[in-house]
């Protein structure tokens, strides 16, 4: 059940506030986003061809998987009860409480996205519960940054689908921005 249900939506963000308060990681994950985005911007291919990262001609794409990847292990050492989500847990699984358990999602645009699957409930893992968003610059940008660190608790219902039958994409609604996700970290 959702922990919105039955409160008004101008209430939504204390509500967001409290349960970003409670989770185990709020004060931080935002230290172990900018560690693993540094170790990103600094890690090199191999050291014959001593290529940085960084000087790669990576896609957005690419260095958001490179971030959904790397978040996880920096937790997992760190955190104990923590480790990578596997199959259908969501992407980082906490052991002693599945409530804590959360998905990321990285964009390097000024919205977040999901998969057109996350407007529906009953299809694979749950796409209700906690989520880290992370907003950041692409490479081609010199120094490029982490821009902004959001967490919150998002519903299923909170995506919108593509109109196309075919599109693949989902966003989320205003409410659901405006709301339900809590800024811990925002570039100048």
């Amino acid at each position: 059940m959702s922990p919105y249900e039955g409160i008004p939506v101008e209430k939504w963000q204390e509500t967001t506030k409290q349960l970003v308060a409670k989770h185990p990681l709020s004060n931080v994950i935002v230290d172990f986003c900018q560690r693993s985005w540094a170790s990103i911007m600094h890690g090199k291919i191999n050291t014959y061809l001593n290529m940085y990262i960084s000087d790669m001609n990576l896609s957005p794409q690419a260095l958001g998987s490179l971030l959904h990847d790397v978040i996880p292990e920096y937790i997992q050492k760190n955190v104990k009860g923590f480790r990578k989500g596997e199959g259908k847990e969501k992407d980082v699984f906490c052991e002693y409480n599945e409530e804590f358990s959360f998905e990321i999602k990285t964009s390097s645009q000024k919205s977040i996205y999901g998969n057109r699957s996350y407007t529906k409930s009953d299809t694979g893992k749950s796409k209700s519960g906690y989520y880290l968003t992370i907003n950041f610059e692409k490479l081609s940008k010199e120094n490029p940054r982490i821009l902004l660190i959001q967490m919150g608790w998002l519903d299923h219902t909170d995506w919108v689908g593509q109109k196309s039958e075919t599109g693949q994409q989902a966003s989320l609604t205003k409410e659901a921005k405006e709301y339900k996700l809590i800024t811990l970290f925002k570039a100048d």
